[in-house]
């Protein structure tokens, strides 16, 4: 079983904050090689979402909602990422879903993220339901990547 989580940063405990900055160091950092400053900040100005499996204990996906006029003017979301053990199924969709409609409760209508561009596929198929728009193409991180304005 499956358990959501919605938390502002003060809002979240010790083990699930070292259970994100875990996940976000191997999947974004030693899986994709890419060395980057990953404790950016934004953190303490963010909603973070992720999703726990109950039986194992174990942080299956995480994202994040930085809110607006911190990183961008309008909020942006944070890439998303899934514990390998977890890999092939559906759990990033859960994550994103539940990011849509953070934003929707807050009455955000714009949300603007940055997407590698290698990912961009897979990101179109699972944000099928909301209209997005290629802002720029720019290097982030060494990384090619798109940064898309979010409308629903």
């Amino acid at each position: 079983m499956y358990t959501s989580h919605v938390k502002k940063f003060n809002e979240l405990t010790v083990n699930e904050l070292y259970d994100i900055l875990q996940l976000r160091n191997k999947c974004f950092i030693v899986d994709q090689q890419i060395p980057y400053q990953d404790i950016d900040g934004y953190d303490k100005k963010s909603y973070h979402i992720f999703l726990y499996d109950s039986s194992t204990s174990s942080l299956v996906a995480y994202t994040r909602l930085i809110k607006p006029g911190v990183r961008f003017k309008e909020p942006s979301g944070g890439r998303v990422c899934t514990n390998e053990n977890y890999r092939g199924g559906n759990h990033h969709v859960e994550v994103y879903n539940n990011l849509i409609q953070l934003l929707e409760k807050l009455g955000y209508n714009d949300m603007r993220v940055i997407i590698q561009k290698k990912y961009f596929n897979l990101w179109k198929r699972i944000t099928n339901k909301v209209e997005f728009k290629i802002d720029k193409e720019i290097i982030e991180d060494g990384i090619e990547s798109y940064e898309v304005i979010l409308r629903r």
